[in-house]
C-alpha cells in the first residue's frame, strides 16, 4: 500500500513565489516565537511537525520547506476584504491561530460576538485566537488592509504522527 504524502497548496515553482517566501521568513519566525510564548506546547508540536515535513523527501519541495520559517502549517493572505462572521475548520479547538494585520487603514474592529467584545484592530495588531471555537469577523474598515492568518492543520499533525498539544495552561509557565 502506498503512503499518501502531503503537498503544498500554493505553486512555489515561480521565482517570485520563492522570493515572497523569503521576504516573509523573518515575520514567520517572529509569529512562531509569539506562539512559543502564548502556547508553548503547541509551538513544540508545530516545530516537530515542520521537522517531520522537512525530513520526508517524498513530499518534494525541499527548496520551499527549507525556507518555511514557521511552526504553522500554512498562512492565508487576506487583502482588502471584509471577513464575514465565521469559525475556522481544519484545526483543533485548543489550538491558536495567529492573525497579523498591516496596511494603511482605519476604523477596523475584530468582532468576537460570542464573547461580547470587539477589539480595535489597527495596523500592526497581532491576535492569538482559537478560530475553531471563537466566531470572529472584520465587517468593515477604510483604506488598504492585509491580514496574514496563520494556522495549524490537524490533518498535517495526524500525518506526521505528532501528538497535538492540550489546552494552554498557566502551569506551563511555573518553574
Amino acid at each position: 500500500m502506498s503512503q499518501d504524502y502531503l503537498h503544498a497548496c500554493a505553486d512555489f515553482s515561480s521565482p517570485s513565489a520563492l522570493e515572497w517566501l523569503g521576504a516573509i521568513s523573518e515575520s514567520n519566525a517572529i509569529l512562531s516565537a509569539i506562539l512559543a510564548v502564548i502556547h508553548p506546547n503547541l509551538y513544540e508540536a508545530g516545530w516537530q511537525t515542520t521537522k517531520c515535513l522537512r525530513d520526508t523527501p517524498e513530499i518534494g519541495l525541499p527548496h520551499v520547506l527549507s525556507q518555511w520559517a514557521s511552526v504553522f502549517s500554512g498562512v492565508a493572505v487576506i487583502s482588502n476584504c471584509i471577513t464575514p462572521l465565521h469559525r475556522d475548520d481544519g484545526s483543533r479547538c485548543n489550538w491558536y491561530d495567529i492573525l497579523a494585520t498591516l496596511g494603511s487603514y482605519r476604523d477596523c474592529n475584530l468582532e468576537l460576538p460570542g464573547l461580547g467584545i470587539a477589539l480595535e484592530y489597527g495596523p500592526g495588531t497581532v491576535v492569538g485566537i482559537s478560530g475553531k471555537v471563537v466566531e470572529h469577523a472584520v465587517p468593515s474598515f477604510g483604506g488598504d488592509r492585509v491580514c496574514y492568518a496563520y494556522f495549524i492543520r490537524n490533518n498535517v499533525h495526524k500525518w506526521a504522527k505528532v501528538p497535538g498539544s492540550d489546552w494552554m495552561n498557566k502551569k506551563y509557565y511555573q518553574t
